[in-house]
């Protein structure tokens, strides 16, 4: 069928129901708002455009917005703002040129072009042609650029003008002109196959997308002011309809270009200014307030009061159609968002109080395919059979027992006939669904917990199991109406109670108990308890309050628990693992659990309602946007009916769907860089790149970058706050860590070295993000942490210290020299004049008197002992003579000339001398000498010996250097010269100990902290 034909077949329904109001009514959780609460610049939004980046952009009084979901980017006239434009009165539509990646906008009457990659804007004035004030601008089917212009104020009254013109190579053609009355209305549309309606005061002209006019149409005229118009305002919908919306008659009427004639298509007394097609095939209407949509079955639904209880507004100015299939409706005070698509979820039983209205427990179904629930509040069983039909069961019991209903029975077990039902009440109660009728089993009193939770289910031999703790643990046959006890009484230590729920195992002869102190029990039908996971157990689950059990066809549970997410405990019973909301579970608190066709669990919680995919792993949350009765959910209240549909009951009805297609619609988000900031301490200056409209490559990161901050956006735009992410950074990090709702991320001092920032989302239904978002960052090493900086210290140290050494090593050449001179020199010049000395005494002495003869011998002792000294000190200095077996050969030589004569004998034991070519230094050298010298000299003076004894002998930490005699200890011996002074004063410049013995004979005892 024409789909012109099929909507006006609807047409004469829709308004012989008019009468009645027969419109739908809309869930208003699937609307969302951005006011000046959530950051929006101003609040009067005059246009709405979006980009190829899914970015938004809204056209207000104070100037353009950009808006990816989190962030504002204001251009206005303030000459301090960064983002500075001419003119910040935006005065008309928006339109985004994809192919170009430039906005057109128009400011104070004026046209601009913005391209977005760079923030440049171009001006289009007289020097484009442009005929004075611009009015209205269109970007056809075909990509063209149009626009209405007005002389008014710039020609003589009277022959002013509006035009209609097309952008040409940079130039505005006029394709049209029409005389200027004092009314300027007029509009612009496309009708999808590239021509153009000029809607003006005087009648409607449709050109073709070369600008010939094709016809004129004078749809509806009316009075303004005591002048007849004929401005009415079009639209055409994808099919190629004409609608139109006339000043006189409201409403909106359809108009046949072909013969002419026009058709009432809505009846209303609103005017409609603005209309748009959405991807379902759905057709918008907007009036000054009013807001009406129409599907693709000529149903219209009136958003119009959901709207105004979001927020006041007195004026709609825009509507438009984003990429996210969300309708966005601008208005004089913030924006809507509107979710479009078909609902979901199917309420059932719902009450039409907001908030809490039935809340509901306990669901099955019987042998009819009714489908039943207990309301809590209104202690009521509800049904709707499989005809629709929904009405309450009028229960058969006595008030009291009635009362008693009300918080007890959440479970229900049905019969093998599905006819009667067994539900806890004061005791265990069948009902029969028929009439209501009621049979009380009374000796069950006792086994009841009245204001508790009483478990109750159905178990595959068609046994009920319930009661409360493990001594009242019951099962009961309908059919003989026998029962048993599960536990003997004497053989129970611990009476477990306060059990929430039962799940009867996949293994025979087992059954799960949920309990809320003592977490999960694993129970034979023999009465043994055979396994325990509580928060102690190993493994441990995450809470000891059990809500709900799943078990798995390979027998591993699944278990929700009060406050603890959801766990998972392995066929084994060897590991368990935990979810909660980090891992992208929507509340801890898990009510109910379901698995569908597809193995996947369907969950229930405290806020909202989870699809888990067991392989992916991945969480997808439905909320109260998404079509719920309620996001709060309720204990025992989750059902999988014979058709497989499911049902979840929470505080405010029950909620129908089929899983399949709850999930065929899904489309995952993408993920956006949106910048990265950051402060550079060199520069002292702080830095921000903008990357939402130019490419990214890489991120080079200068050493003197104190702090740098990323920042991204997933724009799905209703309900961002539910958005979650989480990063990780590759090189430096080895696991996801979870961000929650923060879109950014900063580094402070990162280390020098490659990396890859990883980001992924999810978007307010748990839709993973289509890719993740890799973004590379090279961290430059500091100059001073180069390896070629530290090669170049490294050549500057080696190269100073070959300095040192060079210079160290020609001054020690320069003493060696000087050292090697003095000796020679001494021993050559002066050794020759003292030896001279010597022998021109001793020849005097042959003719001196004996009065002077002593005198020359004194001077001869003198001069030979000058010799001797000379030759010790000569001997010290020379350089030539430096090492230890030099050293040992002149202590041989002094003994030889001084103990020798006195007929001394000596012995120099050096055995234990390990390094006799090792060098010493001069100073050392020196040193040591002198105290043997010294020793041996007081061993003349001062002792009676015959024999003297020198050993040099290695330790393990230096060396012994022993002199000793044999001779006798003289008691009235005084020492009042300064040798023995000396030697503890040379042996401390050697770092060495010296001690004196004078216990038979004298002995000089010098360790030396070196080896020899």
């Amino acid at each position: 069928m024409n789909p012109l034909f099929k909507k006006i077949a609807f047409v004469t329904l829709i308004y012989l129901l008019s009468v009645n109001n027969v419109l739908i009514a809309q869930n208003p959780s699937q609307i969302d708002v951005l006011t000046t609460e959530e950051g929006l610049i101003f609040r009067d939004v005059t246009s709405i455009a979006q980009d190829i980046n899914k970015t938004m952009w809204f056209g207000t009084d104070l100037g353009l917005v950009r808006y990816d979901g989190y962030n504002f980017k204001v251009y206005n006239a303030d000459k301090s703002n960064p983002y500075y434009i001419e003119e910040e009165l935006i005065t008309g539509e928006l339109v985004y040129d994809g192919k170009t990646n430039e906005l057109w906008y128009m400011a104070n009457d004026k046209l601009f072009k913005m391209q977005l990659s760079t923030d440049k804007v171009t001006a289009y004035g007289a020097s484009h042609n442009i005929k004075g004030k611009v009015l209205r601008l269109l970007k056809n089917i075909d990509g063209s650029i149009w626009i209405i212009t007005d002389d008014f104020l710039t020609v003589n009254n009277g022959n002013a003008k509006q035009y209609l013109q097309k952008l040409v190579d940079g130039v505005f053609e006029i394709k049209a002109s029409i005389p200027r009355n004092k009314y300027a209305f007029c509009r612009l549309t496309g009708d999808g196959k590239g021509n153009v309606l000029w809607s003006s005061p005087f009648e409607s002209l449709k050109f073709d997308a070369d600008g010939h006019l094709l016809k004129t149409f004078k749809l509806s005229s009316y009075t303004w002011h005591g002048d007849e118009l004929n401005f009415t305002v079009s639209f055409y919908d994808d099919d190629g309809t004409h609608y139109y919306f006339p000043q006189k008659e409201r409403g909106i009427y359809s108009f046949n270009e072909t013969d002419l004639s026009s058709k009432l298509f809505f009846k209303n007394k609103n005017q409609f200014y603005y209309a748009i097609n959405d991807h379902q095939e759905h057709l918008w209407f907007a009036g000054n307030k009013e807001l009406y949509r129409l599907n693709y079955d000529g149903e219209f639904t009136d958003f119009t009061a959901q709207l105004q209880s979001r927020f006041d507004y007195t004026k709609i100015n825009d509507i438009f159609l984003g990429a996210n299939k969300l309708l966005w409706v601008a208005t004089d005070n913030g924006l809507f968002k509107i979710r479009i698509g078909e609902e979901l979820f199917k309420p059932l039983f719902k009450s039409n109080n907001d908030g809490w209205g039935n809340t509901m427990r306990g669901i099955f179904e019987d042998a009819n395919g009714t489908i039943y629930a207990r309301s809590e509040n209104k202690n009521q069983l509800y049904y709707r059979t499989i005809g629709g039909h929904v009405d309450s069961l009028n229960i058969q019991l006595d008030s009291l027992s009635l009362i008693g209903l009300k918080y007890i029975a959440n479970f229900y077990a049905l019969d093998a006939a599905k006819q009667n039902v067994f539900t806890i009440g004061e005791s265990l109660l069948k009902i029969n669904l028929k009439d209501g009728t009621t049979k009380s089993y009374d000796e069950f009193k006792p086994l009841i917990t009245y204001k508790g939770e009483n478990p109750l289910i159905k178990l595959k031999n068609g046994k009920l199991l319930f009661g409360q703790s493990l001594t009242r643990l019951v099962l009961f046959d309908p059919k003989t109406e026998k029962s048993h006890l599960v536990f003997k009484e004497d053989e129970v230590k611990t009476d477990i109670a306060d059990f929430r729920y039962f799940k009867e195992s996949k293994t025979d002869s087992v059954f799960w108990i949920g309990t809320q102190n003592d977490g999960l029990l694993k129970v034979h039908f023999s009465g043994r308890i055979e396994k325990t996971y509580n928060t102690t157990s190993a493994p441990y689950i995450s809470r000891n309050f059990i809500l709900v059990i799943e078990e798995e066809p390979n027998g591993s549970l699944w278990v929700g628990t009060y406050g603890g997410g959801l766990n998972h405990i392995s066929a084994d019973g060897k590991s368990v693992k935990i979810y909660n909301k980090t891992q992208g579970l929507p509340d801890k608190n898990i009510v109910g659990i379901l698995t569908d066709e597809n193995n996947s669990l369907w969950i229930s919680t405290y806020n909202g309602l989870s699809h888990f995919d067991k392989k992916s792993e991945i969480f997808q949350n439905f909320y109260t946007e998404d079509g719920l009765t309620h996001f709060e959910f309720n204990y025992s209240s989750f059902f999988k009916d014979s058709r497989g549909n499911f049902y979840f009951g929470g505080m405010n009805g029950v909620n129908e769907f089929k899983p399949n297609e709850i999930l065929k619609n899904t489309e995952p988000p993408k993920l956006h860089l949106l910048s990265i900031s950051g402060y550079n301490s060199k520069e002292n200056l702080s830095f921000k790149t903008d990357y939402i409209q130019t490419a990214f490559t890489e991120f080079d990161v200068s050493p003197y970058v104190q702090y740098f901050q990323i920042d991204w956006t997933m724009p799905s735009y209703f309900q961002n706050l539910k958005n979650t992410y989480s990063t990780k950074l590759e090189g430096f990090e080895n696991h996801w860590f979870y961000r929650g709702n923060v879109a950014s991320l900063g580094y402070n001092q990162l280390p020098a070295g490659s990396y890859v920032l990883k980001i992924k989302g999810k978007d307010s239904r748990g839709n993973e993000s289509a890719t993740i978002l890799s973004i590379p960052i090279e961290v430059r090493q500091i100059f001073y942490k180069k390896w070629w900086f530290i090669f170049l210290v490294m050549l500057a140290i080696i190269g100073f210290m070959y300095a040192i050494f060079r210079y160290r090593f020609e001054q020690a050449l320069i003493m060696e020299r000087l050292r090697t001179k003095i000796s020679s020199d001494l021993h050559d010049d002066v050794g020759s004049l003292l030896s001279g000395l010597a022998m021109q005494t001793e020849l005097m002495e042959m003719n001196a008197s004996e009065a002077d003869r002593f005198k020359l011998q004194k001077i001869a002792s003198i001069s030979r002992n000058a010799i001797s000294q000379m030759r010790d000190l000569v001997w010290s200095i020379d350089s030539r003579r430096e090492t230890v077996k030099d050293l040992i050969e002149r202590m041989q030589e002094l003994a030889e000339e001084v103990l020798l004569p006195k007929n001394i004998s000596f012995q120099i034991d050096s055995a234990g001398v390990k390094h006799l070519n090792r060098k010493l230094v001069a100073q050392t050298k020196q040193n040591v000498f002198m105290i043997y010298k010294e020793a041996i000299t007081n061993i003349l003076r001062h002792s009676d010996a015959s024999h003297v004894a020198i050993s040099i002998s290695s330790q393990t930490r230096g060396c012994d250097i022993i002199i000793k005699d044999n001779g006798s200890f003289k008691k009235n011996y005084k020492s009042t010269g300064f040798g023995l002074a000396n030697m503890v004063m040379r042996a401390r410049k050697l770092k060495g100990k010296i001690h004196f013995e004078k216990v038979k004979g004298f002995g000089v005892h010098l360790h030396l902290p070196f080896h020899l």
